[in-house]
């Protein structure tokens, strides 16, 4: 299987593809033309794909062959080649790399030209003859000069086709030379002059496309050389492509400490490899082994110093296990073009489970490594959460957090520096360590025996913490919530909570995500604070403040419900429509008055909307009879953007 593609077709492409020949790297080479596969030489290393490809071929190809790096070799001037190359590895997730050529060295008098109706517009303020060798692609342009049968002269490449549409534009036999470049300035000074040519035109094509020849030749002939620029391009040259062919990178996953809990396949990898890259920690293990260091652990720099060193077997070392938490993830599409190997290692859940002698499989991870999470949420939701730590939030936070949402009674294991000479374990419940100090590596696995064993959904009423603040019924919340169809990593809006009761639904469900909850009434904050407590929803942001001022700060949401706008539900609806287009809204309405003007409002801004009425009636007893009591209509207004 080949994991490297070439578009080809030109010199810088002949030479990688001749290059992986010799260092028995597999490669496919994609070619226009005949005359593209034929400079090229049969190889068991070599795979050619003939025929010109549009962006969806491309995008097919890759993807069906598993192609991972697109080297672009294709000619500077071939700018549509190019941009479907680049679109065909953006939609197939290919990594892309651009082969530059070098431009060629030009002294003497000449004009440049941003494009070729530029230079044909000049052209026909001049009088003599003209020698064209910017190829047939463009000839068609060169039929606007005046007279342009007798005094233009074009060198094309030696192929029936091509001949014959230089015919049909009209370029009669004797002024076509059909040959095979790269040419010499020898034949280049011998063709001007057996033509009596007073200018030459060219491409800015650099030395392998033969310019600095075509150049000189045309100063030693008297004539003007007309030159069509370069377009701008970002790229690396042929020999740096042809280095980052040749480099292998390892990512060796080094366990919990490195050494004692390294594969013998790791150990191998870190042995053999030209330098060691990783943090201080992780390099100090194996100072012995006395090989050049780099030590960092941020992926950019790394890249950019494997991209431009000399070294070719390089290993990056990355603690625990390369696919848990590690900077790997970011590392390997920085690598565009590198061969490399990923190496497991022992992670720090297997290595702490296995010093409590419980199973790991039924753990819930969560990553407190330099970054936010729902620490509550997820202990509620999981028999035994796992949290890697090392950022700022450490195991006496978590546990004052449990505290906090009543949690205090639920078992936690703390591990400081697993399989170090200072390892220390320790167990017990969260009221245990609201005031204990650990280092910085450092992880914890809470169990929580009482977890909630079902996604909560459409909550009896009688178990919110009630107030005097109107609060959405049990029914219409569940509605409601399962209509905005919230995901685990939404972030929600809740405008107008009142007790909470809609946030709470909203948050059970995007576990990973945020709802934040808007509501001027202090005494109703006061009740969404402590329902949120209540059913341990830590990922609740409470947002005291009118609407139209809140959800101007608010980050970008998914899901909006619409409880009580104050009078501001146009501005609410306009700022979430700002923030995202696709966002899902509903809204409530109890009046036909409050039902009509949101509907005209939607309809003016060009939103369709779906109308439910839902009436609710409950049954009660009353002495040995048991009685209907309906509770107030409400419309549930969902909108659906029109496509």
């Amino acid at each position: 299987m080949c994991e490297l593609l070439i578009f080809g077709g030109t010199t810088e492409g002949r030479l990688l593809a001749e290059f992986c020949v010799k260092n028995s790297i597999s490669v496919y080479v994609s070619v226009a033309t005949d005359y593209g596969e034929n400079l090229l030489d049969r190889s068991e290393y070599l795979h050619v794909i003939k025929g010109r490809m549009t962006a969806e071929e491309m995008t097919a190809f890759i993807k069906n062959n598993a192609v991972k790096t697109v080297i672009d070799a294709t000619h500077p001037y071939a700018v549509e080649v190019t941009e479907n190359i680049r679109i065909a590895c953006e939609n197939s997730g290919a990594g892309y790399i651009r082969v530059k050529r070098n431009s060629g060295k030009f002294f003497g008098n000449g004009m440049l030209f941003d494009d070729i109706n530029s230079l044909v517009k000049y052209l026909n303020t001049t009088k003599g003859k003209i020698f064209i060798t910017t190829g047939s692609k463009e000839l068609k342009h060169f039929c606007d000069i005046e007279n342009f049968s007798e005094r233009c002269v074009a060198r094309v490449l030696p192929s029936e086709n091509i001949v014959e549409e230089c015919v049909k534009l009209g370029f009669s036999e004797y002024q076509i030379i059909a040959e095979k470049g790269p040419f010499s300035e020898k034949e280049n000074t011998v063709q001007l002059q057996k033509f009596n040519a007073r200018y030459l035109v060219t491409k800015e094509s650099g030395s392998v496309g033969g310019f600095e020849n075509k150049v000189n030749a045309a100063l030693k002939c008297g004539a003007e050389v007309l030159i069509v620029k370069r377009p701008e391009e970002v790229g690396i040259t042929l020999e740096a492509a042809e280095k980052i062919l040749l480099k292998k990178v390892t990512v060796v996953g080094i366990g919990t400490d490195g050494v004692t809990t390294m594969t013998r396949e790791a150990l191998n990898a870190v042995e053999n490899a030209d330098i060691l890259i990783g943090a201080k920690r992780m390099l100090k293990p194996f100072e012995e082994l006395k090989k050049p260091c780099l030590v960092s652990y941020i992926s950019s720099e790394i890249s950019k110093f494997i991209l431009e060193c000399e070294y070719k077997n390089i290993a990056v070392l990355m603690s625990g296990d390369c696919g848990f938490y590690s900077g790997t993830q970011k590392l390997l599409p920085l690598l565009v073009g590198i061969k490399t190997d990923v190496i497991c290692g022992i992670s720090s859940p297997v290595y702490f489970c296995s010093k409590l002698k419980i199973p790991w499989s039924d753990l819930r991870f969560v990553s407190l490594h330099g970054k936010r999470e729902n620490i509550v949420r997820s202990v509620c939701i999981s028999k035994k959460t796992f949290f890697l730590l090392g950022g700022d939030i450490t195991p006496k936070d978590i546990c004052s957090k449990l505290c906090e949402y009543n949690l205090s009674g639920v078992k936690v294991y703390i591990g400081e520096n697993l399989s170090l000479e200072n390892e220390r374990i320790l167990c017990g419940t969260a009221k245990d360590f609201t005031d204990i100090e650990c280092g910085n590596l450092c992880v914890m696995i809470v169990e929580n025996n009482g977890f909630e064993r079902c996604m909560k959904s459409c909550i009896p009423d009688e178990e919110f913490i009630r107030g005097k603040v109107p609060m959405t019924k049990a029914e219409v919340r569940n509605i409601c919530v399962s209509k905005l169809e919230v995901g685990t990593n939404d972030i929600c809006w809740d405008i107008g909570s009142g007790t909470g009761s809609v946030s709470v639904e909203m948050a059970v469900r995007c576990f990973n995500g945020t709802v934040y909850a808007v509501e001027k009434n202090p005494e109703a904050t006061a009740l969404t604070d402590k329902n949120r407590h209540k059913f341990g929803c830590d990922n609740i942001e409470i947002i005291h403040d009118n609407a139209e001022n809140a959800v101007q700060n608010l980050p970008i949401p998914d899901c909006v419900f619409v409880g009580g706008s104050g009078g501001e539900l146009e501005k609410i609806i306009n700022a979430a429509f700002e923030k995202n287009p696709e966002v899902k809204i509903i809204v409530t309405a109890v009046s036909l008055e409050t039902l009509n003007g949101c509907i005209n409002f939607f309809n003016e801004i060009g939103i369709n909307t779906e109308v439910t009425q839902i009436a609710v009636t409950r049954t009660h007893r009353i002495g040995s009879h048991t009685m209907l009591k309906a509770e107030n209509p409400i419309f549930i207004i969902n909108t659906k953007i029109l496509k």
